[in-house]
């Protein structure tokens, strides 16, 4: 075991000594509570992941490269999301490129931080972890060339965030929009309609730069003048559950073709479900949305949904009187309807009850809360989903 600072030349330079040396084990990285971790195998790499906002980080990954992706398979070792990919690629669920370009999403992320901070320590571990069984598994991992790759544009997204003068500013942070202020801010460029999902403070950096498939950079730049401003706020955002933790069960009866829960959101706002798509589709669940509630029952029907959302304020009816019509009709009677409204009164709780509410939630939803919430009613058919 050996411990030494760390930056671009040195990691560099420790990178393709791992790879001249075959090394097989572990390498650490830290700076206070925080450390990334790469794993090798014979001088290749298998993964690069770290303890903070790592299942965000998988998330963001997966959905960028393959969104469709959907294991059942559990497994605790380390590190579980390269046995999970492998695992699918054995299965043929998951192509060798596909698996590639996540592992690289990943790595890329963790040089990022490693290169932008010179006195992060190393320590090196020579573990045996694998055993590869199987040729599609070891062909997953990358070699010296591609590492060196992945390392140069993690660099290079470096300096131009540190050419930007935004080195004190973190990616995992999550942008707020201040209420205070005026929609425009003189000397900001407007903020397009589509952002202001993504910045309720549910999102980090990283996870715009993902779902808008730009640079960090880019993303970052483009907000930092509101930043500035004060207009808005950068907070500390906890990470997404873990997902190891959870377990997969057999799927319902009927619906064992279904790779993932089938959430509604009946409301008449195409804003308050497109924040419940970016919370929640991440988590592993797939959400319908529905603005017309009278003609929205043919697709209630239609997708068997797991849970519904419902707003209590639309044009056509209100959320109690549909609330009652779906307790009396057979294929909705157990479902549970959760109403998710800014009416946050004794009495509108009341009524939600009476009218046959499984839950009640208030507008705009914490993102921790709304994914425990849905858990603690999906949790046991919850599947090991986007991994």
């Amino acid at each position: 075991m050996t411990s030494a600072s760390i930056g671009y030349v040195s990691a560099a330079r420790t990178l393709a000594s791992l790879s001249q040396q075959r090394a097989t084990g572990e390498l650490t990285l830290s700076n206070g509570d925080r450390h990334w971790k790469l794993y090798f195998f014979h001088g290749r790499l298998v993964y690069g992941t770290g303890n903070f906002h790592r299942n965000r980080r998988w998330y963001r990954a997966v959905k960028q490269h393959h969104p469709q992706f959907c294991t059942s398979h559990v497994l605790m070792d380390e590190p579980w999301e390269y046995h999970l990919l492998s695992h699918d690629v054995i299965q043929n669920q998951l192509s060798v490129n596909q698996a590639q370009s996540i592992i690289k999403a990943s790595l890329e992320e963790v040089l990022f931080s490693l290169v932008g901070n010179p006195l992060m320590n190393s320590e090196w571990y020579s573990i045996e972890r694998f055993a590869f069984k199987n040729n599609s598994a070891l062909s997953l991992l990358l070699s010296s060339s591609q590492v060196e790759q992945v390392l140069q544009r993690a660099q290079a997204l470096w300096k131009q965030w540190k050419a930007l003068e935004l080195d004190t500013l973190s990616p995992y942070s999550a942008p707020v929009l201040r209420q205070s202020f005026p929609t425009e801010v003189a000397d900001c460029p407007p903020l397009p309609e589509k952002l202001n999902p993504f910045l309720t403070g549910q999102h980090t950096l990283w996870d715009i730069s993902s779902h808008a498939k730009r640079p960090i950079t880019a993303v970052t730049r483009f907000l930092l003048p509101w930043v500035q401003r004060g207009a808005i706020a950068l907070e500390e955002l906890p990470d997404l559950p873990s997902i190891v933790q959870q377990s997969c069960s057999t799927p319902p009866v009927g619906n064992s073709k279904r790779a993932r829960p089938v959430i509604a959101c009946i409301d008449d706002s195409p804003t308050v479900g497109q924040v419940l798509a970016t919370i929640l589709e991440p988590a592993g669940y797939r959400v319908v949305n529905i603005q017309d509630p009278l003609t929205g029952i043919a697709t209630l029907v239609k997708h068997k949904p797991d849970l519904i959302f419902l707003d209590l304020i639309m044009p056509a009816t209100s959320g109690y009187n549909l609330c009652s019509f779906l307790r009396k009709t057979p294929a909705f009677q157990n479902t549970p309807i959760i109403i998710l409204t800014s009416q946050d009164g004794l009495i509108d709780r009341t009524r939600a009850k009476i009218a046959g509410a499984s839950d009640f939630m208030t507008k705009p939803p914490d993102t921790q809360t709304l994914i425990s919430l849905v858990q603690s009613y999906l949790g046991a058919m919850m599947p090991i989903d986007l991994l």
